[in-house]
Parts: structure tokens; C-alpha cells; sequence
């Protein structure tokens, strides 16, 4: 028996690094002879709310609370013959037979320099983080027996940034496709409605861009989905949106459902996508989208996605085949147009090319490459 040990110190984020963490713990207990644990320090998140969220089967798995503090954390990881981690920055003290750290932060070079520069830009807190992150890079590249990155674009910035060679598995994303439901005249957005410095959708300069559009098309709708927090913060930016977007066929969906998240995937033409947009990658690859989830469930609807050339995201896309890159908000527009004055049969092509390039990324697929990486270690 091989004992798997998994840890995130951010379950209650429920967000995309956890049901990577989680579809990674499932795949591993279908596979012979592995005992699969999942630890989490909060007693508010159990199993069960963590299955009802992320719609995943857990019965394999063994989920563990333990107390606070780090020795305790240790006691729960001593003897697993392999344990992996989920951090962003912060390195777990651990001394399992094997150490597979995962990955999915693409940073920037970190120095005296850029981390004095971040704390009179922004705070103290980022800063610290910063050094943090530093020394988990250091630790990952010298202690760890193998790490593990979601995207190429984390993969390439990892090595090149911090000589941390990883092993590249993509996320498994769900099949929205729902054959029936016809398409329309509409433009599909998925992801947290907020403002910050860190994965913000730019959800300002897409409506624009919808604007600009509605010069030129009739009929067409821009139809935006995303989580919103009830703090004041996010409610005053989704308020603002609204108000300026109240003349133009433009429908915030917040909070909404798994089943009108569906329906709206397999009705949407077109996927727009902005996160990175205004952001030098080579300089702050931490504020473009990493990989781009929401990007592939529209590619599964067959939705045809044009997307900002930044980050992970340009490379989901082949340009022309099964979607489209932009650089600037006018050939954003320019790009809609194209795709909005197509006629049937090239967009069945595209809808086909896509749906295909979905395939990639399926749960078939993630448990196929999560089989060559671990088969070494369980043999």
C-alpha cells in the first residue's frame, strides 16, 4: 500500500486550485494500491460541503482535520510515502519519502529590489509573501522529488525565472455541453466579478468593448457569470459595472447557478476572456490568467473563444482553428465582427475544431497523465 498524503491552506477559498487538488486526490485513489488523506486545519469545511461544491465523489478519500499549528500538520504527513502540497507561498516543513510540490503561480524575479518596490507600491503583507515565495522556490527546486504546474506558461516561467523544473498537468475541466439547446446571438464572460491586483477579469474593458460593438451588430447580448463576495468592495464594483452598462444589453449573472451556468455556455457564440489584459508577462506573469479554466468549458459547449494573447491562455488556442487572440480592444471588436458575419458552416467548423481541442483537457485526459507522472511511484 502507498500512502498519499494532500494538503492546501486554502480550502476555504473553494476555488480552482482546490478542485485541482481534489480531482487529483480522486484520480489517485482509482488507482491500485494507493491510500489517498486529505488534510485540512478547518473544521467548518468538510467532505460533504466540499463534494456538494465541487460536484466531486470523495468516497475513496480519507479527509482529516487536524489542529492548528504546524507540528501538528507534520505529525499528520510523518511516514506518508508521498505528500503534496498546494502553496502560493508559503513551503511546508515535511519529510515524506517523496515531496511532489504543486505549483500554480508563474512569478516574476523576486529580489531586494522588486520586493522593496512592492511594499511602497502596495504593502508590507505582499512583500513578506514575496520572501516567502522565494524561499519556497528555493526549497521546491532543492528538496522536492518531483513538482507539479497546471499550464506551460507556469512551467516556462518557474524555469526560466528560478531554474524549477516541473512536470506540466493540466487541470481536468468539466463537460458543459448540452446537445438541444440551441445557439444565440449572445457573448458569454465567466469569472469572479471583482477589482484587485491579482486574476481580475477586466470585466471594465470587455463592456467597453461591448459598446463599441453594438455600433456595428444588432440583437447581440454580453452576458457576464461570476462569483461576487458580499463586501462592500466587490458590491460597489459590481454596482458600477451595471450603471455603466444600463443602455446596452449587458446582464450580470452573480452567484448564479450550476444549471444557468450550463444553459449559458451552450447558448453563447463567442467566449470573451481579458484577464492580463494591460500586463507586461514578462515582467508580472502573476497577473495573467495561469491557465484558463473557464476558457476550456466554453471550448466544450463549443463555444468559440477570442481571447487576450496573455498567460496560459494563448496556449488553449490555435488562432482561426478553434478560436481567436487579441492584443488591443479594437481587434477585439474586429474579431467579433469576423466571427458575428460568418456564415453556418464556417462556424460549424470552428464549434467542431473546438469542442475537439476540449478533449485535451477532459477528465479521461487528466487521469491519463496522472497515471504516467505517478505509476513510477506506486510501482
Amino acid at each position: 500500500m502507498t500512502t498519499i498524503v494532500l494538503y492546501s491552506p486554502y480550502w476555504r477559498n473553494m476555488g480552482g486550485g482546490e478542485r485541482y487538488l481534489l480531482q487529483l486526490a480522486s484520480s489517485l485513489s482509482k488507482m491500485p494500491g494507493a491510500e489517498v488523506t486529505a488534510l485540512s486545519e478547518f473544521p467548518e469545511i468538510t467532505k460533504d460541503r466540499l463534494e456538494l461544491f465541487f460536484m466531486l465523489d470523495l468516497s475513496n478519500i480519507d479527509y482529516r482535520i487536524f489542529r492548528d499549528g504546524t507540528r501538528t500538520l507534520r505529525e499528520s504527513i510523518r511516514g506518508a510515502d508521498i505528500f503534496i502540497p498546494l502553496s502560493n507561498y508559503r513551503y511546508v516543513r515535511a519529510a515524506p519519502k517523496n515531496y511532489i510540490q504543486a505549483l500554480q503561480v508563474p512569478y516574476a524575479s523576486i529580489n531586494l529590489l522588486t520586493v522593496s518596490k512592492k511594499i511602497i507600491r502596495w504593502n508590507l503583507s505582499e512583500g513578506v509573501k514575496d520572501l516567502s515565495r522565494l524561499q519556497l522556490l528555493y526549497r521546491t527546486r532543492k528538496n522536492s522529488t518531483l513538482t507539479l504546474t497546471n499550464s506551460g506558461f507556469v512551467h516556462d516561467s518557474l524555469l526560466q525565472g528560478f531554474g524549477v523544473k516541473s512536470s506540466v498537468l493540466y487541470p481536468p475541466i468539466e463537460d458543459f455541453l448540452a446537445e438541444g439547446l440551441p445557439k444565440r446571438r449572445t457573448i458569454l464572460s465567466v469569472g469572479r466579478i471583482f477589482r484587485g491586483l491579482y486574476n481580475d477579469k477586466r470585466y471594465d474593458v470587455l463592456t467597453k468593448a461591448f459598446q463599441k460593438l453594438s455600433n456595428h451588430v444588432q440583437d447581440w447580448e454580453y452576458h457576464i457569470v461570476g462569483s461576487v463576495s458580499s463586501d462592500k468592495k466587490s458590491q460597489a464594483y459590481l454596482e458600477e459595472l451595471k450603471k455603466a452598462n444600463k443602455d446596452f444589453p449587458v446582464f450580470f449573472h452573480a452567484n448564479a447557478s450550476h444549471e444557468s451556468l450550463k444553459t449559458l455556455y451552450n447558448e453563447a457564440t463567442i467566449y470573451w476572456h481579458a484577464a492580463g489584459y494591460g500586463v507586461d508577462e514578462d515582467r508580472e506573469p502573476e497577473r495573467t490568467e495561469h491557465f484558463g479554466m473557464s476558457v476550456v468549458e466554453g471550448l466544450s459547449a463549443k463555444c468559440i473563444p477570442i481571447i487576450v494573447n496573455k498567460g496560459g491562455l494563448k496556449e488553449i488556442i490555435s488562432p482561426g482553428k478553434n478560436g481567436f487572440l487579441w492584443e488591443t480592444v479594437d481587434e477585439l471588436v474586429q474579431r467579433t465582427l469576423q466571427v458575428a458575419n460568418m456564415k453556418e458552416d464556417s462556424l460549424m467548423e470552428i464549434r467542431k475544431n473546438a469542442r475537439q481541442r476540449y478533449s485535451d483537457f477532459s477528465l479521461n485526459r487528466f487521469e491519463e497523465r496522472v497515471s504516467e507522472i505517478f505509476l513510477p511511484f506506486l510501482g
